[in-house]
């Protein structure tokens, strides 16, 4: 291969796009579900693993694997544990699924069971059903609970939840009920996201065409990303990244591998990889993807992302962690300091109170954290 290979273990994503039915917010690449292409895509999935082994010529150490989509349990349980039996995965490895609330029922957790899966993700969105009907989720409020009960009787210690704000018509006080709803849960962790839409989305266009309410404006929506973190602080729940919160030592150690930069292998249709210096986009088109791995085609349209690009990445994804950047660590990558022909605008955000700097770390401010990307591009 033409870059290096990580010899340590890495973080893997494999991305199924196949969806029962999409969402109206999601732009990611999704395919109507079909069984007999589920499951002639597993084999695709498993067929560029394969491919992966042989051009590096070696096994391929996996200290994180997430499953993402579209809806990942989709794949089934057999073909979870065949994909993951093609690794050789750390003992303590966080294995992620993300599942449909509506997927889990009895049979389908007592198949979960005999895979290595440890960590389960799940989409909740909104705890009322009216924005739920909206966002085209399928499951209700009140099933919650009894879902929850069934994966923590089965033995799942590590469960993360998504929550959505800034829904349509949503106040204030309906997102205050939805993370109190969530915390009776008692998630280890949790990621909550501000709704936005692309232009391709279905909900922008039914609120284009006056059928559903518009966004939270900026102002409401930076006032409910205040809400959402003073709540969840004052649960005990540690604010480790802009949009991520978690029970102490269950942060999410694949995502942790996105935001320090580390190299981690994208596997499947419209999968986005980083190993150093390349960044790569596997094709949006099972078909395009399809016909790459048959041509023994790995990081196809791969970008070279060196010197001040990679600084760049390193910068937009490390300040949103809350605890920073660590200086000795840009300086062992860079071979400068942070700082380093940045002390006007340095000064400047310190000025506002925009960012903190000490003689070890890079940090945004608590009341910079929702306006994240324009003090970044500051830094930029």
């Amino acid at each position: 291969m033409e870059q290096v290979f990580p010899l340590s273990p890495i973080a893997i994503y494999l991305h199924n796009p196949f969806c029962l039915r999409p969402c109206s917010y999601c732009s990611f690449y999704r395919v109507a579900y079909h069984q007999k292409q589920q499951a002639e895509y597993l084999q695709l999935l498993i067929d560029e693993l394969r491919l992966w082994k042989h051009k590096i010529g070696r096994e391929i150490k996996a200290k994180s694997v997430y499953f993402g989509g579209g809806t990942p349990a989709l794949l089934t349980a057999e073909g979870i544990s065949n994909i993951l039996q093609e690794l050789q995965i750390e003992a303590e490895a966080e294995l992620t699924l993300e599942i449909n609330p509506i997927q889990i029922t009895p049979a389908f957790i007592e198949e979960l069971q005999t895979t290595p899966i440890n960590r389960i993700s799940l989409g909740l969105q909104s705890f009322d059903d009216e924005m739920l009907s909206v966002l085209g989720r399928r499951h209700r409020a009140a099933d919650i609970p009894a879902k929850m009960k069934l994966l923590r009787k089965a033995g799942y210690k590590n469960i993360s939840l998504d929550l959505l704000y800034g829904l349509p018509a949503q106040t204030l006080e309906m997102l205050k009920r939805d993370v109190e709803e969530l915390l009776k849960l008692k998630p280890q962790h949790i990621s909550t996201y501000l709704l936005t839409l692309e232009e391709d989305s279905p909900m922008l266009a039914e609120i284009e065409s006056g059928k559903i309410p518009p966004l939270a404006d900026d102002e409401l929506a930076a006032d409910m990303y205040e809400l959402v973190c003073k709540l969840l602080r004052k649960a005990r729940y540690t604010h480790y990244e802009i949009s991520n919160f978690a029970r102490p030592g269950y942060e999410s150690k694949h995502n942790l591998s996105y935001w320090r930069s580390e190299p981690y292998l994208a596997i499947g249709t419209s999968a986005s990889g980083w190993l150093p210096p390349w960044r790569y986009d596997n094709p949006a088109s099972i078909r395009k993807h399809q016909n790459n791995i048959r041509k023994q085609v790995l990081m196809p349209g791969k970008k070279l992302r060196r010197g001040k690009a990679e600084e760049e990445d390193y910068l937009m994804m490390g300040l949103r962690l809350t605890k920073g950047i660590n200086r000795d660590d840009f300086k062992r990558r860079f071979g400068r300091d942070v700082v380093d022909g940045k002390h006007e605008v340095m000064a400047k955000l310190l000025f506002f109170e925009l960012i903190e700097l000490d003689d070890n770390w890079l940090r945004l401010r608590e009341n910079a954290m929702f306006i994240s990307n324009v003090v970044i591009g500051e830094l930029l």
